[in-house]
C-alpha cells in the first residue's frame, strides 16, 4: 500500500483496535438495546441485517449542508432516527457491528474527480466519502476483511453485495480515494483540524490529497478506462 499522505495506516492484525468504542462510536445501552434484535447465522448475515435495520428504521437526509454533519454520537443519531449523510452512517453502523462482536473500522476518503478538478485549478466544493471494513467469517470459517458501504440504500439482504476489502490499494470502489482508516474519526486530528464540521472535513481532505502520490489514484482511474 503507498503510504504518502495517508494520515492514518490500518492495522488490519489488531482486531481489538476495532472493537474498541470511541467518542462518536460508543456503544450504550440504547445501542445495545437496538442489538439485541438483529441476529444471523453467519457473520455476512449479521451486518447486512444491520444495513438493512438501518435503512428501514432511521431516514437518509439528502442536505449536503446540514449543520449536524460530523458532529452526533452513533446514540444522537439512532435516537434522531436521521442520518445526515454518510458520516452518520457510517458511525451508527460501525457501533451496531461492535455491539455484536464485529471489528469494524471506518475508512475516510476523497472523491478522485474532486481532486482532478483542484489539481486542474477548478474550484470545487468538498467531495469524499465515508466506507466501513468488517473483519467477518465465511461460512468455512475463513476470515477477512470485507469493504462495506454503509450508506447505500437497501430494504433486502439479497441485495447486498460484500467484496473483500483490498489491502494493497486504496482506490476504493465508486471513485474514492482512502486517506484514512480509523478505529474512530472523531478521536483524531489532522493539520491541526478534527473532523467536527463541513468545513473542517473540507481541510482535511485538501491536506490528504496535498500529500497523496497523484498517480497512486490517477493511474487507476485511467486504466479503468
Amino acid at each position: 500500500m503507498n503510504t504518502k499522505g495517508l494520515l492514518v495506516e490500518p492495522d488490519f492484525i489488531n482486531l481489538e483496535k476495532y472493537l474498541q468504542s470511541g467518542n462518536r462510536t460508543e456503544i450504550t445501552d440504547k445501542i445495545r438495546k437496538i442489538s439485541k434484535t438483529i441476529d444471523g447465522a453467519s457473520d455476512g448475515i449479521l451486518v447486512k441485517k444491520i444495513l438493512v435495520w438501518i435503512n428501514q428504521n432511521t431516514i437518509r437526509l439528502n442536505s449536503s449542508n446540514n449543520p449536524r454533519k460530523f458532529k452526533r454520537t452513533a446514540t444522537e443519531i439512532l435516537e434522531s432516527r436521521e442520518r445526515t449523510g454518510c458520516c452518520d452512517s457510517s458511525t451508527l453502523f460501525t457501533a451496531l457491528a461492535r455491539s455484536k462482536g464485529i471489528p469494524t473500522m471506518q475508512i475516510i476518503t476523497f472523491c478522485v474527480d474532486w481532486a482532478k478538478n483542484l489539481i486542474s485549478g477548478k474550484k470545487v466544493e468538498t467531495s469524499g466519502h465515508f466506507f466501513t471494513s468488517c473483519y467477518l467469517k465465511d461460512a468455512h470459517g475463513k476470515s477477512d476483511w470485507v469493504l462495506i458501504d454503509s450508506d447505500q440504500p437497501t430494504q433486502n439482504i439479497k441485495d447486498i453485495r460484500l467484496q473483500i476489502l483490498n489491502r494493497n490499494n486504496r482506490n476504493i470502489r465508486n471513485n474514492y480515494y482512502a486517506f484514512a482508516y480509523v478505529n474512530d474519526y472523531s478521536n483524531i486530528s489532522f493539520n491541526e483540524s478534527k473532523i467536527d464540521s463541513i468545513a473542517n472535513m473540507g481541510r482535511v481532505q485538501l491536506f490528504a490529497l496535498q500529500n497523496s502520490d497523484k498517480n497512486d489514484f490517477l493511474r487507476d482511474r485511467e486504466e479503468e478506462r
